[in-house]
């Protein structure tokens, strides 16, 4: 991806809502790519490819809870992986795996409510399409991020928690 593109989301919060929007280094904002009701989340780069999470349309389920990709001149997304509800972020541990995290299962009042407590999940995302469970009983977690080894997880109160050996064999370090 050129260093001078940035590019942020822009959920369901006005009648502009589910769009990916480009920024130039010089300030110039457009529009990248427009969704229906999927609830565009996290976005994670590797090389030319954009990662995105989706949560999802209400009622969040989890075959609409994916991560797709796009690259620097797609009008479209492809999907890599599906299946937890509402996916809030994705980004790239050691070895440049894929990681998802699920916000939990929906609570279903009112629309745009967070998971229900303690439902929430950190996945590896797989080459088959499919997300494997690294751990689970997150209470509604929001942000990912990897320093090395370890995941750091922000949640909806405000809490970092911290889940060693994420990265590596088969999710840490060799013993």
């Amino acid at each position: 991806m050129n260093n001078a593109i940035l590019f942020e989301l822009e959920a369901a919060k006005s009648t502009l809502s589910n769009r990916v929007y480009r920024v130039t280094l010089d300030g110039e904002v457009t529009v990248f790519i427009a969704f229906d009701d999927i609830v565009p989340t996290g976005l994670a780069v590797s090389g030319n490819t954009v990662y995105m999470a989706e949560a999802g349309p209400v009622p969040h389920l989890p075959e609409t809870g994916k991560v797709v990709s796009f690259g620097p001149k797609s009008s479209t997304v492809t999907e890599v992986a599906s299946g937890a509800p509402i996916l809030v972020d994705v980004e790239f541990g050691l070895g440049r795996t894929l990681y998802a995290l699920s916000n939990g299962e929906f609570s279903g009042d009112p629309a745009g409510s967070p998971g229900l407590p303690n439902t929430g999940a950190l996945l590896k995302v797989n080459g088959d399409g499919t997300l494997t469970v690294v751990m689970d009983g997150l209470d509604r977690p929001t942000s990912l991020e990897f320093i090395g080894n370890k995941a750091y997880v922000v949640t909806l109160t405000g809490e970092i928690w911290t889940i060693d050996g994420v990265s590596g064999p088969p999710y840490g370090p060799a013993r």
